[in-house]
């Protein structure tokens, strides 16, 4: 059900913009996210046809925006980096009447949004263990990858955006070594989001499974919760590969306050994480085992993690901020 809108001069537009799904809302200063809607990609043919799409159904002209993008933000000029989709942050801006515009990395806002998760929107990997106030980590496999840090700063917190995702990656214990041998025979170099994606568990399935028929990344989940033995061997891989890939950025920020899986490769699968087997590939990263045994893991259940942390940046979107 769609909430009573503020009047339009309070309202920020704010949008989590991904390589196959777009989510748009609608914030004020200290709330949460309103009237979202998510809309499939490949429906629309820009961005810009997406934003016209949304301000007519909900019938406002907010006067800022706030979008998360999944791409790098190097200055005025933005590109998704899993969609053809390009624009100038100005220019944007100027069509659609915004005074003020900040635009930001996706997983950015994910990192944001850890501060205003509610308990019931994240579950425990493993034991529910307690976080400390130090940083907090945040990474999703979708599309692509997305890797972020969210660090304390004694006033405040920071966020650090990155593009850990595309880091060389490669086998850990010796029965991985054929699939990561077939995979560099097929693609050259590997990096984390080559296996770690939606087309990366494609690219397990194919590894564990050559010459067979190959499913679609949606399908292989469908097949590995019906029991199907392939998929579910492709899973298992994805799901360890991933512990232990969370277990490198732990170590890499001592992410002594949580590290948090998002991402909607994730949330498909999150019937199937044998929260013992990602705890124990999380974990086993001699020698620091004892380090990362006291570090909690969570997976990120709440649907719109990115439009909550957009909704959390309201309040430092000021008039003096312009378009940026």
């Amino acid at each position: 059900m769609l909430q009573p809108t503020p009047p339009n001069a309070s309202l920020v537009l704010i949008a989590d913009i991904g390589g196959s799904t777009s989510r748009f809302g609608l914030a004020v200063c200290g709330g949460r996210p309103q009237q979202v809607v998510v809309v499939s990609n490949a429906t629309v043919s820009t961005l810009e046809a997406a934003i016209t799409q949304y301000l007519a159904r909900v019938g406002v002209r907010p006067a800022a925006a706030i979008f998360a993008v999944a791409g790098p933000i190097n200055g005025d000029n933005v590109a998704l980096t899993n969609r053809s989709w390009r624009f100038g942050v100005r220019n944007l801006a100027a069509r659609f009447g915004f005074s003020r515009m900040r635009v930001i990395n996706d997983f950015e806002a994910l990192a944001w949004a850890l501060l205003g998760l509610d308990t019931a929107e994240c579950r425990a990997i493993g034991s529910g263990r307690k976080p400390d106030a130090g940083v907090k980590v945040v990474l999703g496999p979708g599309t692509g990858l997305g890797v972020a840090a969210l660090v304390p700063t004694g006033t405040g917190w920071r966020v650090l955006a990155s593009e850990g995702g595309h880091v060389f990656f490669g086998p850990g214990p010796r029965q991985e070594k054929p699939v990561f041998d077939w995979l560099w025979q097929e693609y050259g170099h590997i990096s984390a989001e080559m296996v770690l994606s939606g087309a990366g568990l494609h690219r397990l399935y194919r590894a564990l499974n050559s010459g067979t028929a190959l499913p679609d990344p949606e399908t292989i989940v469908a097949m590995a919760k019906a029991g199907d033995p392939a998929a579910r061997a492709a899973t298992s891989l994805f799901i360890r590969l991933l512990g232990r890939f969370a277990g490198g950025l732990a170590l890499t920020f001592k992410a002594t306050g949580g590290v948090y899986v998002a991402g909607g490769v994730a949330t498909a699968l999150s019937t199937l994480l044998d929260d013992e087997k990602f705890r124990a590939a999380f974990e086993t990263h001699p020698p620091h085992q004892a380090l990362l045994a006291k570090i909690p893991t969570s997976l990120v259940t709440c649907p719109e993690p990115g439009l909550i942390g957009c909704a959390a940046l309201v309040e430092q979107l000021t008039d003096a901020d312009g378009v940026g």
